[in-house]
């Protein structure tokens, strides 16, 4: 399960580099111009910020060892449901602690991300698994759930957000 697992993570730093190139050429000002609310380069960073407050809530949690609780049918459900209105292009406010994301320079903003990315990666690797059914992770709305389930989070919160980033695109005229 855990090779399924990094095996996601592999497609979400694919798919991440999709966006990237889709940004190519757009001129740096227009990446970080906040006229229609968020900028580009702010939604890029309220998805690192995202992953990073994840990854600590994790790191913490799994001090609990097997202490944690068990994954099961309802967690399941709920982030099945959850998954499914991030897959849309419905939009709603972000959680308080990453409402208002920081704005960097593009190329640093690329960095941290990578950096965050790889710091999960680890995280993975170095998961034990015996804990793989265990609750690790909290998402804000679908509640409490396993590592699997975190990956498929960051990877369907990220398609949730380049909606926005079309819909910011197209304001702009880029």
């Amino acid at each position: 399960m855990k090779k399924e697992i990094l095996e996601k993570l592999k497609r979400l730093k694919a798919d991440t580099q999709e966006i990237y190139d889709s940004l190519e050429g757009i001129p740096v000002e227009k990446l970080g111009d906040p006229s229609y609310g968020w900028s580009i380069i702010q939604v890029l960073s309220h998805l690192n910020s995202a992953e990073t407050a994840s990854l600590k809530y994790m790191q913490k949690k799994v001090q609990a060892g097997d202490k944690m609780e068990n994954y099961g049918p309802v967690n399941a459900l709920r982030m099945y449901l959850c998954n499914g209105a991030l897959k849309s292009s419905l939009k709603w406010k972000a959680p308080s602690y990453i409402s208002n994301p920081a704005t960097f320079e593009y190329e640093e903003m690329k960095s941290l991300w990578a950096a965050t990315r790889n710091d999960i990666e680890k995280f993975v690797m170095d998961y034990p698994e015996q804990w793989l059914n265990k609750l690790v992770y909290k998402h804000p709305l679908g509640g409490r759930q396993n590592l699997d389930r975190a990956v498929d989070s960051f990877v369907y919160d990220q398609i949730h957000h380049i909606h926005q980033i079309n819909r910011i695109r197209k304001q702009l005229g880029v």
